[in-house]
């Protein structure tokens, strides 16, 4: 009996073990995500997605034997898709496919869930947003609209999903992104309408 209760005493140790180290390495993927998408608002050229890529990996073979840590991988994968496909809208002008995380070409080669894929692209809209908003500051009409399209591209695919009894939180993000998007055109359009009315006071002078 005593060998059984060390044999229980290990078994839960061990795997406490696995739930710190596996809390603690995705709340620094997060974190690091949020700092990423601070610095793709700068425009920060010296951005690298290499730190993150690593240390999901790592979270990943944490969490393979013992299912009930696998909870702990999902809020990191779909900040770092935020993230990557954030990053890739901003200075590529692409939007990343599911199918793009596992191509080796474009030096991301990494295992993401589909639904974190997803609820990912959703939150993509959230930045985009503040894009534009910023790009209304600075009356760049031209950025503004650029990122507005991509916005209604991304919307547009979101919905085409409406497996809610699978995917945990898709129905709420939806509503989100629906909301932003309706804000967003008000925003775009007082914009335009006013460049418009400023445009033909100035030729009245």
């Amino acid at each position: 009996m005593e060998n059984q209760n060390q044999n229980l005493l290990k078994y839960f140790e061990e795997k406490d073990k696995y739930r710190e180290n596996s809390l603690k390495l995705s709340r620094e993927i997060v974190r690091e995500c949020g700092i990423t998408i601070r610095h793709i608002h700068k425009k920060d050229n010296n951005i690298s997605f290499d730190n993150l890529i690593n240390k999901l990996d790592k979270l990943a073979e944490l969490v393979k034997n013992n299912s009930d840590l696998n909870k702990y991988i999902n809020t990191p994968q779909q900040e770092f898709v935020e993230a990557i496909v954030f990053y890739n809208i901003t200075y590529k002008n692409n939007i990343l496919s599911y199918s793009d995380f596992k191509d080796t070409t474009k030096n991301i080669n990494i295992n993401i869930k589909p639904e974190n894929y997803l609820l990912g692209l959703c939150d993509v809209i959230g930045e985009l947003r503040r894009m534009i908003l910023e790009n209304i500051k600075n009356d760049n009409i031209k950025n503004a609209e650029k990122y507005y399209k991509f916005m209604e591209e991304l919307y547009d695919f979101i919905m085409l999903f409406d497996c809610y009894n699978i995917v945990d939180g898709l129905r709420r993000k939806q509503d989100v992104s629906r909301s932003l998007l309706e804000k967003t055109n008000g925003d775009l359009v007082y914009f335009i309408e006013n460049i418009k009315l400023r445009e033909i006071l100035k030729n009245r002078q």
